[in-house]
């Protein structure tokens, strides 16, 4: 049987933002705005000098990377800070922060013949304590002057953006979250394209980060219950851009909600079906979004296999065109068993929603070979229509190696955790 921690673990490896398995606590660190104070760093591998101050590494737009050899989205961004590094050599400084061993990041870099950012061995917490980041990969972008401009997603670090930053007036005009930007406006193109040209998406992503981090959220709420209805539907105009959107604001909604009032997950029907988020200036449920939209207008506790007789006008304009039966692994509902959560875009949709039902079925799937038994997420019970039935199922876990070729077992559904655990982040 494989443990919790065990699965927390698993996820980290193949997923796109893991984030350590530590407690999230509201940032209490420096501030975007904020003006750190300057303090010696005694040791930087790969740096001419080996030592420095926080202000000697600011010479230039300072980007200042939380960093963790465990931790695999932290290990997949590095070829793409190596080439921003590289695009901007004499504007950008990049620097990874670790608080790990000396001799761990040291054989780390050794392993690898292309590494060549510098990294500050922060073995006293000096930084960390300094920063506080609430989970890893977790950057800090500060200008010339030593103030922090920008706390960005890891995701978010492209050219368009850096070009921004070093950019005086674009500067002068940042807003406290990085990626706020007029809401129906194209995305300019610069080179390498952001994690995500849809503005819509991109403004779910900002709620769910602010949410993961214990931002500011109110703004963002508000940004999102003022869209133009008409305008939501032009952006969202894929299932690619609808999936992203949907899922991104589900899981932000429900941190929000359940962090704001724990108690509300002891009634889960009411919860769910509670209208209490608007966007667009319509209001929704957690379940007008997962079974409304997401589903396409399927019936909640059917299975999966019958739709609503009279949907509502609203959710048959918003809702997807084919469902996805990989949203489920997607989705967190705030209960200890739900799946991680991620930040999704319309781009990288696929692959996204691939790895996660791979390392979620992973986790959560079980072969017993004594009595030829498979053991299956409840969620794939409750939903077994959009699995496409049983046999879909058996297929489905050959692919993470869970079911050994031509094994035919029978099929048994794991009881759910509905334990309130609000700190499931991949």
């Amino acid at each position: 049987m494989k443990s919790r921690s065990h699965c927390k673990i698993l996820f980290l490896l193949p997923v796109l933002l893991a984030l350590a398995p530590t407690v999230l606590t509201a940032q209490a660190g420096y501030k975007t705005g904020d003006k750190p104070a300057d303090f010696p760093v005694a040791k930087i591998l790969n740096h001419s000098t080996g030592s420095s101050s926080l202000a000697g590494l600011n010479d230039r737009l300072l980007i200042l990377d939380f960093f963790g050899t465990w931790c695999a989205p932290c290990i997949r961004a590095l070829p793409k800070l190596t080439s921003l590094q590289q695009r901007y050599p004499d504007q950008i400084r990049i620097v990874l922060v670790s608080d790990e061993p000396e001799e761990k990041l040291q054989a780390f870099i050794k392993q690898r013949a292309d590494f060549s950012l510098p990294v500050v061995v922060d073995e006293s917490k000096q930084f960390t304590q300094a920063f506080q980041p609430p989970a890893y990969p977790y950057t800090i972008v500060m200008n010339r002057a030593g103030k922090i401009i920008a706390i960005p997603a890891q995701e978010q670090l492209y050219e368009a953006t850096i070009g921004q930053w070093l950019t005086d007036s674009a500067v002068s005009e940042m807003s406290p979250q990085i990626t706020e930007m007029p809401l129906i406006k194209e995305t300019q193109s610069s080179g390498t394209e952001p994690a995500s040209g849809n503005v819509m998406v991109n403004l779910s992503a900002q709620l769910m980060y602010a949410a993961k981090t214990g931002g500011e959220t109110k703004t963002l709420q508000q940004q999102l219950a003022s869209v133009n209805f008409n305008d939501l539907q032009t952006q969202l105009d894929t299932d690619a851009g609808k999936k992203a959107f949907w899922i991104n604001l589900y899981n932000a909604f429900t941190q929000i909600a359940l962090k704001e009032n724990p108690d509300q997950f002891k009634n889960r029907g009411r919860f769910f079906r509670g209208k209490q988020f608007i966007v667009a200036g319509k209001h929704f449920s957690l379940d007008d979004i997962e079974h409304g939209i997401l589903r396409r207008s399927r019936v909640k506790w059917s299975l999966g296999y019958f739709g609503k007789l009279f949907p509502g006008k609203t959710e048959k304009s918003l809702r997807v065109e084919r469902i996805d039966y990989r949203i489920h692994f997607a989705l967190n509902c705030g209960a200890k068993t739900c799946p991680p959560i991620a930040f999704y875009t319309s781009e990288n949709l696929d692959k996204q929603l691939d790895q996660a039902t791979r390392v979620y079925l992973s986790c959560e799937a079980e072969y017993d070979s004594v009595k030829n038994v498979l053991h299956l997420p409840a969620l794939m019970g409750w939903f077994r229509g959009d699995f496409g039935g049983k046999a879909s199922m058996r297929r489905m876990v050959n692919k993470p190696g869970i079911l050994p070729a031509g094994k035919k077992p029978s099929i048994r559904f794991k009881p759910y955790d509905w334990t309130l655990y609000l700190q499931h982040y991949n």
